[in-house]
């Protein structure tokens, strides 16, 4: 592939929606649904979920429990995604148009992984994991994130394995996802 160029791939999200909160869930699943017709959306909660949580989350889209740290739900999602490439988002965010085109400039190959620069933040240790964008491949060939550790500490190893393989963390500006 080349850079620069705008490139179309298979792509999907998943809603990570850890305080259970299905109006927030509703609003992140129509503003994709809304902007990217037919792509597919899963949604991510954690392990208090209860059983009448899961089956009114289940009327909005897929949806898979976790357990209660933000690894254990990207690694949930990666596991069931319907997609090989896929954006991480919270429930509440609104996800604006055309965000596969603007990364897919930046995408070289499989080992590529994206976040957006939020808050001046350019780094993907203390960089936002809301508009994250990658592979499946990478946590078959990484290995998943661990879940115990503070956010910062299992984002550090993981990067570092990361690329040890040959995975390039990019950091991407101006994406809207609010």
């Amino acid at each position: 592939m080349r850079l620069y160029n705008k490139k179309i791939f298979d792509y999907g999200f998943i809603i990570l929606c850890s305080e259970r909160r299905v109006n927030l869930l509703i609003s992140t699943a129509n503003s994709i649904k809304n902007r990217y017709e037919k792509v597919p959306y899963i949604c991510v909660t954690d392990d208090s979920a209860k059983a009448m949580d899961l089956k009114e989350m289940k009327t909005v889209c897929d949806t898979f429990k976790g357990k209660n740290t933000f690894s254990s739900l990207i690694n949930t999602g990666v596991k069931n995604a319907k997609t090989d490439w896929n954006f991480i988002v919270f429930a509440g965010s609104t996800v604006g148009a055309k965000l596969n085109e603007k990364y897919s400039v930046f995408v070289e190959d499989e080992k590529d992984i994206l976040f957006p620069i939020v808050d001046q933040k350019y780094d993907f240790i203390n960089g936002s994991l809301n508009g994250l964008f990658f592979h499946k491949k990478a946590i078959k060939e990484i290995g998943s994130i661990d879940e115990e550790g503070s956010l910062e500490f299992v984002k550090t190893i993981w990067a570092a394995k990361g690329i040890v393989k040959g995975y390039k963390f990019k950091a991407i500006a101006n994406v809207k996802i609010i």
